[in-house]
């Protein structure tokens, strides 16, 4: 069967993660992707080095191959009056336009949608940028931890209070706008099927940590009392927390009904004895005595191992998890069986796997993705694809504009 987006061209002017994420999506939905990029320094994720990777002189940079999958990469100074020429052309011919470069830089390098669409007014234009395509801030220079994490208020209700900020991890918000912004782009193409018009697709970082965080901004909004940080010991719920096992491992409970939960809680753990305890007898109850509450619970899941637990807590009906490092997880018999490990055909890295996009089609079997591009490795071939001759390819060549 045919991947969903099979057919579909797309260009991309793109850097870092959020954007390169909405196209490797659109690229594993079946879209022919185009990562336009400079000559000189391409998209700079190819040079960055993380920490936990090890070797700062390692040819392979794994965040650069996880967004970048099945993309042809065309070398192109789009500064130069021939290389924006040939980006023209390319847009032209294209479904899709992805950028997310700031809005100051899209009107100097004349890539706004007004323009483009004059030239091809099926186009489907997709931004993103940090805080917004409207406002103040729009043109201020950002990542996800700023514009997503910080200022959405979602790194200070997760703190501890009283304690620093906590850090997310790489990416994990420009994963999510690329995901959101994947669906955007095929819904619009869905409507100019119907109207035979392209039109502009527009998302922000800022927007989407303020929707990861609606939750909690909704009751702010509706009630004008904002939720605040939360310890341990005071909960409104303390069967919604995390608890050390013996040997160190952490588990999380999930009883968002502690009413309901409660009495398989209490049998789970051998503590018959909270049933008739006033200070635990219904949920307003437990949420008055959170502290005292988590400290028997903390007693009482102390006892035993993180292994010992599990079959307790299922034949028990918990709803709870295990904290699970990241070695752990990519071991994890679950993440396998829904093929959350995607096989990538890669010259260099034998046995090479990455994190597929989670949307599955049914009727589609899984295949193995198409390795991230070097700079420039297809520039020829797609300049070959919109009419160039091999002398104009030499001669745009010569002059820098292709590399």
């Amino acid at each position: 069967m045919d991947l969903p987006l099979q057919g579909f061209k797309v260009v991309e002017v793109a850097m870092w993660v959020a954007g390169p994420s909405t196209t490797a999506v659109l690229g594993d939905w079946g879209a022919d992707v185009i990562k336009l990029e400079d000559p000189l320094t391409g998209d700079p994720i190819r040079g960055f080095v993380t920490r936990t990777m090890g070797d700062p002189n390692a040819r392979i940079r794994p965040p650069f191959e996880l967004d970048n999958r099945n993309k042809r990469s065309v070398a192109v100074d789009l500064r130069t009056a021939d290389g924006h020429a040939f980006a023209l052309k390319l847009i032209e011919r294209a479904d899709v336009f992805v950028t997310s470069l700031r809005l100051d830089a899209i009107d100097r390098m004349k890539l706004d949608y007004a323009t483009l669409s004059a030239k091809n007014p099926r186009l489907i234009y997709a931004s993103i940028n940090g805080y917004g395509h409207r406002g103040p801030d729009r043109n201020r220079p950002a990542y996800d931890y700023a514009a997503a994490w910080a200022r959405s208020g979602l790194m200070a209700t997760i703190a501890e209070p009283g304690q620093s900020p906590p850090a997310q991890r790489p990416a994990m918000i420009d994963h999510a706008v690329g995901l959101g912004l994947a669906g955007a782009i095929s819904a619009a193409l869905l409507a100019r099927e119907r109207s035979g018009r392209g039109r502009e697709v527009n998302i922000s970082l800022f927007s989407m940590g303020l929707w990861m965080n609606a939750s909690d901004l909704t009751v702010g909004l509706m009630t004008g009392r904002s939720p605040h940080s939360e310890s341990r010991t005071d909960r409104v719920n303390p069967l919604w927390s995390s608890y050390r096992c013996a040997g160190g491992r952490w588990i999380y409970f999930v009883m968002i009904q502690s009413d309901r939960h409660w009495p398989d809680f209490c049998r789970a753990l051998d503590q018959s004895n909270w049933f008739d305890d006033p200070r635990f007898i219904d949920s307003a109850a437990r949420a008055q005595n959170c502290a005292a509450l988590t400290a028997e619970i903390d007693r009482a899941v102390a006892t035993h191992s993180a292994e010992e637990w599990a079959p307790i807590f299922d034949r028990h009906k918990l709803v709870w998890a295990p904290v699970r490092t990241d070695a752990e997880v990519l071991d994890d018999p679950q993440a396998a069986a829904i093929g959350a490990f995607a096989p990538v055909d890669h010259p260099n890295i034998p046995g090479c796997r990455v994190i597929n996009s989670p949307v599955e089609f049914g009727d589609v079997p899984s295949q193995a993705h198409r390795a991230a591009p070097e700079l420039g490795q297809h520039t020829e071939e797609v300049a070959l694809e919109i009419g160039l001759s091999w002398d104009e390819i030499a001669r745009l060549k010569a002059s820098g504009a292709l590399g």
